[in-house]
């Protein structure tokens, strides 16, 4: 039979050759959107790929993005803050960014100035002396004098500071406000609590630790104590919400590393503490050599010990987390002058060597520099970092 084409198409032929058009049109999207996909995964993989090899590789060199001298008093010493950096002296301090530009200034005279640092809040005091001068990012706070020698300071996020005092025949503990006023005192005597050894405020300055330093049985002891400043404080006897005697050890630094938790740094261990109002002990990380050195991150306790073994490199670097697990053993043979934290970075540093590792171990730099380095920190980009030297300020990229 012969084939009838049609003169005009019927709606059922409409209809099918939609279907087709619409069949054809989402394959070819389809092929379009594939090939896009493979691409950005392509890409992807590229970016990341360049992104691993960058954050494993080790830098054996750098450039200097910009350097600016200086010219500061003999014995000026430099802190990290907030992105910015601390001079002080005894003749005062000063807050400078990157390029040396003084953002504030304070003159004082002291003959030791002692520094603490709780986010954006800075207290200065001189210690043995009896001045101190509190600040905050835009500067100048308040001065405070006190009567008795002065021994150790420590400053909440609000500008509350809790000062540790020497009397001839007892130890105070006192509190101000950041407009200097007087909150509370504690007068410590040998013979009752104990000499105190370190204090330390949290952050919201709710709560002050204070470890104390005990003869039992003519035995060395340590009793860690917490004060609560907040309702739940006035409820117990001289607002102590806690307290526990550690036997034969001695506890010379407890540090609050956020508002509910503590650690306190024996020769043995460290000791974490957890509680909003009522601190207990959470856990103990045992330490079974002597502790070299030891220094704190945002949420990090960090020690040196001697290396364990002859095969072993010179010194080894532990980082504990806020739970008391070891996160990090660093070996390392940089006779090193200062350790700290500096954001994610780990660095170890003497006059003119330096060693940067990442918080997993990755060493991201060794090498020398040209110059007396004073300090070292993370600066803002990728692999970029703040170098002070005695006398010039640089900002270097690893390379």
């Amino acid at each position: 039979m012969a084939k009838i084409t049609p003169l005009f198409k019927t709606p059922e032929h409409e209809a099918q050759d939609m279907k087709d058009y619409k069949l054809k049109l989402f394959r070819h999207r389809a092929g379009r959107g594939m090939k896009i996909l493979i691409c950005a995964v392509v890409v992807l993989g590229i970016i990341l790929g360049i992104g691993i090899y960058a954050w494993n590789k080790t830098y054996l060199g750098y450039e200097t993005i910009s350097a600016v001298e200086r010219n500061d008093v003999l014995n000026t010493q430099y802190v990290e803050y907030n992105n910015k950096m601390l001079k002080y002296s005894r003749d005062g301090i000063s807050c400078v960014n990157f390029k040396n530009e003084a953002l504030w200034s304070q003159t004082y005279s002291m003959q030791t100035p002692i520094i603490d640092i709780c986010q954006g809040s800075i207290v200065v005091a001189d210690q043995q002396g009896n001045e101190v001068y509190v600040f905050n990012e835009q500067g100048f706070q308040t001065q405070i004098t006190t009567l008795l020698p002065i021994q150790q300071v420590s400053i909440s996020s609000q500008g509350v500071v809790a000062l540790l005092l020497n009397g001839s025949d007892a130890a105070w503990i006192s509190l101000y406000d950041n407009e200097g006023t007087n909150l509370t005192e504690a007068q410590c005597r040998l013979e009752e609590t104990g000499q105190p050894l370190s204090i330390s405020i949290s952050p919201d300055g709710a709560k002050l630790a204070v470890s104390y330093l005990q003869v039992l049985s003519k035995t060395a002891s340590s009793c860690i104590v917490f004060y609560n400043f907040g309702p739940i404080g006035g409820n117990f006897v001289d607002k102590i919400v806690a307290s526990k005697v550690y036997e034969d050890t001695i506890i010379p630094r407890i540090k609050y590393l956020g508002d509910n938790t503590c650690v306190a740094v024996s020769d043995q261990s460290i000791i974490y503490y957890e509680g909003k109002e009522i601190p207990e002990e959470k856990a103990i990380a045992e330490i079974e050599t002597e502790i070299r050195s030891l220094f704190f991150g945002e949420k990090t306790v960090g020690i040196v010990v001697e290396g364990a073994g002859k095969d072993s490199q010179k010194y080894e670097v532990r980082l504990f987390d806020t739970n008391g697990n070891q996160t990090l053993t660093q070996g390392t043979n940089l006779t090193y002058s200062q350790i700290k934290m500096s954001g994610e970075n780990l660095i170890l540093y003497s006059d003119n060597e330096c060693e940067i590792y990442s918080k997993q171990g990755i060493l991201r730099y060794t090498g020398t520099f040209d110059g007396t380095l004073a300090n070292i920190y993370k600066g803002s980009g990728l692999r970029r970092y703040i170098l002070v030297f005695s006398d010039r300020t640089e900002e270097i990229k690893l390379k």
